[in-house]
């Protein structure tokens, strides 16, 4: 079945069933689920006899694996937990047995707890259709969090770990990291080092030492293409493509930095200034952006946004669909959108 944003957090702590796919495109985040859902069966130091992790790639070769696996009895007593990594739609038909095997079976806590990681999944994917129309399993959706949601996040783990955080930490933090889950929580861990036990974090701290060098590419990019700036923009995808940042990644960020404009440019057709148009945007704009979103708003239009939007669009349709080179496609949507800047 299928879970809404709102109930994850609280189906992570008490699920309601005893299949559970995590998937989506932060790995980071579904792993840090799936471990929790582990430690709230068998505690911080689980017992081995009680916890399985067979492989995807075995699972595939021998589908009856997982249900041997699922089925199994602990030597020791207790539930067991049953955790699969990596895995894809080569096992779907090994988890549809598990699935339909649960169907009015007892309730369950009482069955061993299932969890399958499989990564981005898109809707047609035969794993997540499974999952979504099964009563006896569970599709939670691991997306990428940011604005309000990420600073959350952010905030919490540096007061978990002893920190008080300056204004503008958190929003500068978030800006600059959230692609992933678990990337974030190694670079807050490593602020926390930098910074020393309990001190407070200043953004001269957050600047000097945690670094998405993706963030910050793919904000360039974005920011050259609405600036209409054909040299940064070419620096910025030239790097983007060192780095093995995906084209999809690219076009996504541009889309939402433009989204950003028109929402902007709204406020400012009201007849507000761009400059409190810019103030007013939610979640706030990071301070050394709010200059860039400005001087956007001096290039751009409703009209001329929307037809970038769908430039944007039609570009990530064509990368997914068309089998052509999607560094190519996205290099010439960035520079149709450069050009359109330069237009006034």
């Amino acid at each position: 079945m299928k879970i809404k944003t709102n109930e994850i957090e609280g189906f992570i702590r008490a699920p309601q069933t005893s299949v559970v796919l995590m998937y989506g495109p932060d790995v980071g985040l579904a792993a840090e689920r799936a471990q929790t859902m582990v430690t709230g069966v068998l505690g911080p130091d689980p017992d081995p006899f009680r916890l399985a992790e067979p492989t995807a790639q075995a699972i595939a070769g021998d589908p009856a694996l997982l249900m041997d696996e699922a089925a199994a009895i602990s030597l020791t007593g207790g539930r067991r937990v049953v955790r699969v990594q990596r895995a894809g739609d080569a096992t779907t038909a090994a988890f549809k047995a598990v699935l339909e095997s649960r169907k009015g079976s007892k309730s369950a806590a009482e069955e061993s707890l299932v969890i399958v990681e499989a990564g981005d999944l898109t809707p047609r994917s035969t794993m997540r259709k499974a999952f979504e129309a099964a009563r006896s399993g569970t599709a939670v959706p691991c997306y990428v969090e940011d604005g309000y949601k990420l600073e959350a996040v952010i905030a919490d783990a540096l007061r978990e770990a002893g920190h008080t955080a300056d204004h503008g930490v958190t929003a500068f933090l978030a800006e600059s990291l959230g692609s992933d889950r678990a990337i974030t929580r190694r670079e807050l861990e490593k602020l926390s080092l930098y910074v020393g036990p309990n001190a407070p974090v200043t953004v001269a701290d957050a600047e000097s030492c945690v670094g998405d060098s993706g963030a910050h590419v793919l904000d360039d990019a974005a920011f050259a293409a609405v600036l209409g700036d054909f040299s940064k923009l070419d620096r910025a995808l030239a790097r983007s493509e060192i780095e093995g940042t995906s084209p999809v990644t690219i076009l996504r960020n541009l889309a939402k930095t433009l989204l950003r404009v028109q929402l902007a440019s709204g406020i400012r057709d009201q007849g507000t200034s761009p400059r409190d148009a810019v103030a007013a945007l939610r979640p706030p704009v990071f301070f050394k952006q709010r200059d860039q979103l400005v001087a956007a708003l001096g290039r751009w239009n409703t009209l001329k946004l929307s037809k970038a939007l769908g430039i944007v669009q039609e570009a990530e349709v064509a990368c997914k669909t068309t089998g052509l080179p999607a560094t190519a496609i996205t290099a010439r949507a960035a520079l149709r959108i450069t050009q359109a800047a330069r237009q006034r």
